[in-house]
């Protein structure tokens, strides 16, 4: 097989192993989850609320959309670098395109930390 086809059949390939992946281990999480809480009822006949209240919430701190936004404002401008390193004028732009998607992003995500209302934590 030439590299015409291998090269594409690997980037395809290589993103759908991604997104199963992802599914995967966000079901064996969700499996997980609900073998603590069936446990629970197995042993005492009741689920304790604070328990379930405490699997179920979102335990991402107060910094999280911060450090989202800037690791990808981070790799944006890796992008941007790199077409500058390969120092063809053909390849700065594509790769300034490319670099616009995480960068675009990472700042939605600073902005969301700085502008977002956000629940006291307790």
């Amino acid at each position: 097989m030439s590299e015409d086809i291998l090269i594409p059949f690997f980037v395809f390939s290589s993103l759908a192993v991604i997104l199963v992946a992802a599914f995967h281990f966000s079901y064996k999480k969700r499996q997980a989850i609900h073998d603590t809480i069936r446990l629970s009822i197995e042993k005492t006949g009741a689920v304790d609320g604070t328990l379930v209240e405490s699997i179920l919430r979102d335990n991402v701190g107060p910094n999280a959309d911060l450090r989202k936004g800037i690791i990808l404002i981070s790799v944006g401008a890796a992008f941007v670098i790199l077409g500058y390193a390969i120092g063809e004028p053909d390849a700065i732009g594509p790769l300034m395109g490319v670099a616009s998607f995480p960068g675009l992003i990472g700042l939605a995500y600073v902005a969301f930390h700085f502008f977002a209302p956000r629940e006291p934590t307790v």
